[in-house]
């Protein structure tokens, strides 16, 4: 093993951890604080799910500005600033009164998620590793579903003993004392030897395709449809799981551990997808995780019995997180790496979209059917249109030489 591979495992440690403490806490604690929230300030379901629309509108559009600014400079200083807002975003959350502050700390959250969080990762992850590229990345991004277990549970702890506010706080602080020193001392964009004068540089002698002739494959609209779908189920159901196994009759305690339980089998998906994405190929591996994801859906609708429960948990959390990592390799193996950042930028706008109106429209139809099983419906069928999506997608040689195909006459 090379110093440089050495170098590239702790900064995959360096990544897990980070993801761990930020997008663990940001992203999936919102269904935590969901019940104590409605019982103090008496807000509908939809209102409330706003909140966390607002924090995925907030990360989505913001993710072309940051894949720009990741084209130009060292990803530690974005990540670390971004790391650095999100705790103060929560922080400021614990001091709320009304519904206003909130919305626009969760604004806050979404913004900081975004600098730090998965574009950044996986673009870290893309430029160290050329082999073994799907194990480093599934490693990495399974940070985002241990932490979601971890911080659910702790978030649960601390709201059960000392009330919501404390929750926020208990959140935040391991985000400014451990996460943003070890992203400033350990992460760097590039191996020192591939390290040009300037990142916008290195993107010349990366393989891909520019912005431009990217947007006009099918791959590229294949992955937007796949972001549309996993924004609009994987948010909604982080949000509304615990108040939908609430309303069958389990306790607030059950309702946490089951959606903590649900992120450590997805940690354990994003280590067996992304190998599975090494032995035969991005497309193939999402092509699977969302087919799986949409029986898990399913099973869930069976929930009130507990052994139902029980078998669903280890199915859907095998696939239900997986794409986080699956996703940036298919975008890689069918468009490249040359405007890597620029282009996951682009297609987070998709995933923003989905996840706007995911919460949003499943707490709706839950204030206006009293359950939430025409959601999961919904659910299980965006996952099917992803799967086929994925499906349908390229490798980039072959979007290359279609590129190259249509060109042709339009020269001639």
């Amino acid at each position: 093993m090379t110093s440089d591979d050495r170098r590239g495992w702790v900064i995959v440690a360096s990544l897990f951890t980070n993801l761990l403490l930020v997008f663990g806490a940001g992203f999936f604690t919102a269904g935590i604080f969901f019940s104590p929230l409605l019982k103090e300030f008496n807000w509908s379901r939809a209102q409330l799910s706003s909140v966390t629309a607002a924090l995925q509108a907030t990360l989505g559009i913001s993710a072309p500005l940051w894949g720009w600014i990741l084209d130009r400079i060292e990803a530690r200083w974005l990540m670390a600033s971004g790391a650095a807002l999100v705790a103060i975003a929560f922080l400021a959350a614990s001091r709320i009164e009304s519904f206003t502050p909130l919305f626009i700390c969760y604004v806050a959250v979404g913004l900081g998620l975004g600098a730090s969080g998965l574009l950044p990762s996986s673009l870290v992850v893309a430029n160290w590793f050329r082999r073994r590229r799907g194990i480093a990345m599934g490693i990495a991004m399974a940070g985002t579903s241990v932490g979601g277990s971890v911080m659910t549970m702790a978030a649960h702890w601390a709201i059960a003993h000392y009330g919501w506010r404390a929750g926020y706080v208990l959140l935040a602080a391991p985000m400014l004392l451990v996460a943003v020193p070890v992203i400033l001392l350990k992460v760097q964009t590039h191996p020192p030897d591939r390290q040009p004068v300037s990142v916008t540089a290195s993107r010349a002698a990366l393989p891909g395709l520019e912005i431009g002739p990217a947007l006009r494959t099918r791959s590229f609209w294949m992955v937007f449809i796949i972001q549309l779908c996993f924004g609009y189920f994987a948010v909604a159901i982080v949000v509304h799981m615990p108040p939908y196994l609430m309303g069958l009759g389990y306790g607030p305690g059950i309702a946490a551990l089951s959606l903590s339980l649900v992120l450590v089998c997805s940690s354990v998906g994003k280590l067996v997808m992304g190998t599975i994405a090494d032995r035969t190929s991005g497309r193939v591996a999402v092509t699977i995780n969302f087919a799986i994801t949409a029986i898990g859906f399913a099973m869930f609708l069976g929930a009130r019995s507990p052994a139902i429960l029980a078998a669903s948990i280890p199915i859907f959390g095998l696939a239900i997180g997986a794409p986080i990592a699956l996703v940036p390799l298919l975008t890689a193996e069918c468009l490249g790496l040359k405007r890597f950042g620029s282009i996951v930028g682009l297609t987070n706008i998709a995933y923003t979209i989905g996840a706007g109106l995911g919460p949003v429209l499943s707490g709706h139809i839950y204030d206006v059917t009293h359950s939430y099983a025409e959601a999961f419906i919904v659910f299980a069928l965006m996952a099917l249109i992803g799967s086929g999506a994925a499906s349908a997608c390229f490798r980039l040689d072959e979007e290359q030489a279609r590129f190259l195909k249509m060109a042709v006459p339009a020269e001639s």
